[in-house]
């Protein structure tokens, strides 16, 4: 694509004879490039920019145009051929441009969208800014009063550290290039972008050879360019930037630029002119010339220590530290990755965009764009079912109620299930035309919006005074205040999950009695291999679980590493069932070929097999540690001796296939689920069948005891749960809990409530007492497979199709005993 866009934009003969001037030369190389594309106000750029305004500058033109998907207006930066018909400015252009874009969002710089290729030619899709530049403000006399400059000179230095910690050197600060919004909120843009580099300021400062070569030499505008700029502006670091500003400084305080060029140094005077209001403290005057010094080891070394001096003279001025000092604003990580992946799906590139919005998610999965764009995603280019989409919707909604962005998709997805918006199309149609015809209808990614008012200071401050409030009270014990402020503070961000509320909610708990669940979140994402986690458990007293996947692959992954597979394991690709000691000493792995092996935990050695007939369905521990019983698809059901190999088959063989095995007590009585939907309650190791149950109309997924010992569910593919008094083998209760198929439902510490999760990705925790769904979560994938206990009480693990394991916890409405 570049080197396309080189040749269609090389200059062509002719050229001047004689001795011909840069300017001469430049205009003659202008006339002969091949026009770049050209708007009016009142066009359509891509059937989504409505064009406002043009400007047209030395080196190309800006478009304002409003976004009609997005309801805002966007700055669309077009440069010139000239520009681009070096290939060594084509390339710099383009990798800086890019470079713009992963630099992300902060509230002192200019967002840019993303890059995009019209007619080959670069445009840049950047945020508009209302308020004009620094240029425009000290025409008209707006930064005279110091607490407003020196304000904004805080802002700026904001903006500059986020920059350089991106590794990214300006070179071009300047104060057309300092927007302010109309609410005093600094943006800086142009990040060596579009420069002009055949004006006459730039012969002036002796640029050599041809107007071409100009636009990938000298970097910077003379006035406000470093001394070491001239010298050889590519090897420059941050410190360059701090001396630009410098003079943008002395423009901003005292009317003034230091230097008549800043490639001879002068005896400094840092007085404002014309003016005889201001009094500078000394403070200022040394802070003055440090910022401009010719020497860079004099400079200030970094924006950081800039802003530290800035303050300083603020706090000496006023009595008081600038409000803008300290930008404790919630971390935009997942903001930024939302945006990319809008920039990469607008761009037609889903795979990259998709794998943005999953890392936004495990960042932040309350962010309501991210939320709404990842089921935009799925239900736009996805084989998830709409009524799949329209249930996890409503999760999403249950989370987010207050999200317009939300309501507006279900709206939309509603319209699509009752065929209000294609018409007569079926909707398993899967041809391309009807998937394009579809594709005009959806709406449009959501954009995490820049912030444009200085207000972003002030609510960052209060989620950080919350956060220290809340660690300042624990520590102090004050008990009651501290979960009262956590309760507030954690429903303002949606219960997501925050390290300092975690902690506190955490050590509150064990003091608290539970009243009721509030919410439940995310609060890790172990990402999967592609394989469907069809069992999952968490390895007692480790930050690790055991998956095992639907190919029989037996994994161990920790919560803070990827995921890795332990060498003993690792040989095993036929295990089609596990279960964990009550002890957590052992792990047994039940295979497709009849067989069981017990493992120790310690060493991960054999210490134990047993064989049965047929695939092993389930297998389950003795509560002390001394029998494991297994089922098979052949309905052999089997208890054998751990210790001395010894076998006992159940009574009555005639069941049919086994899907799920749980014990109760040291008596060895247990459960057994089956293909054919009825649960047996067996004594003594399965020497009796005491008790059969016509539980369910479809085969049984899964048996969950209560921790009480007295109850227990039963989950099937007929959708239902039910819950039984294992004592008398009664139905106690029977819900009809998902839309789809239920893959798996886990009792909770306590026994008042039970999670369950169905095919179609969502979950939901019910109350026990009342039968009733209090909370339904997104499982955010593409289905749930399996559920599991987590490492602590009011934690659990739900596995997904695509591999993925996610640690869930339940956040419960606290009361101090």
């Amino acid at each position: 694509m570049l080197t396309k866009l080189i040749e269609k934009l090389k200059p062509k003969p002719p050229v001047p004879k004689g001795n011909a001037s840069a300017e001469e030369l430049a205009a003659v190389i202008e006339e002969n490039l091949p026009d770049t594309p050209s708007w009016e106000p009142g066009d359509t750029i891509l059937d989504r920019y409505l064009v406002k305004e043009v400007f047209s500058g030395a080196m190309g033109k800006v478009y304002i145009a409003q976004h009609l998907g997005w309801k805002i207006p966007v700055a669309i930066k077009a440069p010139k051929a000239i520009v681009l018909a070096d290939e060594e400015g084509a390339k710099r252009i383009l990798n800086e441009a890019n470079s713009w874009v992963r630099m992300g969002m902060h509230p002192n710089v200019a967002t840019c969208y993303y890059v995009l290729n019209l007619d080959e030619v670069p445009h840049l899709f950047i945020e508009y800014v209302d308020g004009g530049n620094l240029k425009d403000w000290l025409t008209a006399g707006r930064c005279k009063d110091l607490r407003t400059a020196l304000s904004l000179a805080i802002q700026f230095c904001h903006g500059m550290e986020f920059t350089h910690d991106q590794g990214i050197i300006h070179r071009d600060i300047k104060p057309q290039n300092i927007l302010i919004t109309k609410n005093a909120l600094v943006k800086i843009t142009d990040f060596g972008i579009i420069q002009n580099k055949s004006s006459p300021e730039h012969t002036k400062a002796k640029l050599k050879e041809s107007a071409i070569s100009q636009t990938v030499g000298f970097r910077g505008t003379p006035g406000y360019a470093s001394p070491e700029q001239f010298i050889d502006s590519h090897s420059v670091d941050k410190r360059t930037d701090i001396f630009s500003f410098g003079i943008c400084l002395w423009m901003i305080l005292c009317s003034k630029k230091p230097y008549k060029s800043n490639e001879v140094e002068e005896e400094l005077d840092p007085t404002p002119v014309h003016r005889t209001d201001v009094d500078f403290p000394e403070s200022l005057r040394t802070l003055l010339k440090k910022v401009v010094s010719f020497d860079v080891e004099k400079r200030h070394q970094s924006f950081t220590s800039l802003r530290q001096d800035l303050n300083a003279v603020y706090m000496e001025l006023f009595d008081a530290g600038c409000p803008y000092m300290d930008l404790d604003f919630t971390d935009l990580q997942a903001e930024n990755y939302n945006n990319r992946a809008v920039s990469l799906l607008e761009l037609g590139k889903i795979k990259e965009g998709s794998r943005l919005l999953s890392k936004a998610l495990s960042i932040n999965d309350t962010l309501p764009e991210t939320v709404y764009n990842s089921t935009l995603l799925k239900w736009k280019y996805g084989k998830t079912p709409t009524d799949y989409i329209f249930r996890q919707l409503q999760a999403a909604k249950q989370r987010l109620p207050d999200s317009k962005l939300i309501d507006a998709l279900i709206t939309s997805v509603k319209c699509d299930i009752l065929g209000n918006t294609w018409g007569d199309a079926e909707e398993d149609t899967d041809t391309n035309s009807e998937t394009e015809d579809r594709k005009k209808y959806y709406p449009e990614f959501a954009l995490c919006m820049p912030k444009n008012s200085v207000d972003v200071f002030r609510s960052g401050q209060i989620y950080k005074s919350t956060r220290l409030n809340v660690i300042d009270l624990l520590e102090k014990k004050a008990y009651e205040a501290c979960l009262n402020v956590l309760n507030k503070g954690w429903e303002k961000i949606y219960y997501r999950a925050d390290s300092s509320f975690i902690k506190a909610y955490e050590t509150l708990l064990p003091l608290c009695r539970k009243k009721s669940i509030l919410s439940a979140t995310r609060v890790k994402t172990i990402s999967g291999k592609g394989a469907s986690a069809e069992t999952i458990m968490h390895l007692p007293d480790t930050k690790k679980i055991l998956t095992l996947d639907k190919s029989g692959k037996v994994i161990i992954r920790s919560f803070q590493k990827k995921a890795t597979t332990i060498s003993v394991l690792g040989k095993y690709h036929s295990v089609s069932c596990t279960a964990i000691s009550p002890d957590a000493s052992m792990i047994a792995l039940g295979k497709k070929d009849g067989s069981i092996d017990i493992l120790s935990f310690k060493t991960g050695e054999i210490e134990k097999s047993f064989t049965s007939s047929g695939k092993i369905q389930a297998v389950a521990f003795s509560p002390d540690n001394t029998c494991i019983t297994s089922g098979s698809s052949t309905g052999r059901l089997q208890t054998s001796s751990i210790s001395t190999g010894k076998q006992q088959v159940a009574a009555n063989q005639n069941i049919g296939p086994i899907t799920s095995i749980t014990y109760f007590d040291k008596h060895h009585d247990f459960v057994s689920g089956g293909a054919d939907g009825k649960i047996r309650f067996w004594s003594s190791g399965g020497k009796e069948c005491i008790h059969i149950a016509e539980a369910h109309a479809l085969p049984v997924t899964t048996l969950s005891p209560a921790d009480n010992g007295l109850l227990f569910l039963s989950a099937a593919s007929d959708r239902n749960v039910k819950v039984w008094d294992r004592q008398t083998g009664q139905c106690m209760q029977s819900i009809e809990a998902h839309d789809d198929a239920i893959s798996s439902a886990l009792m909770l510490p306590g026994s008042h409530y039970f999670v369950s999760g169905s095919d179609d990705d969502i979950l939901k925790i019910w109350d026990l007492e009342q039968g009733k769904c209090c909370l339904t979560l997104d499982g955010r994938g593409d289905g749930i497979t399996s559920l599991a206990p987590g490492p602590s009480p009011h934690l659990f693990l739900s596995g997904r199709q695509d591999g993925a394991v996610v640690l869930w916890m339940v956040i419960y409405d606290l009361e101090l005993v």
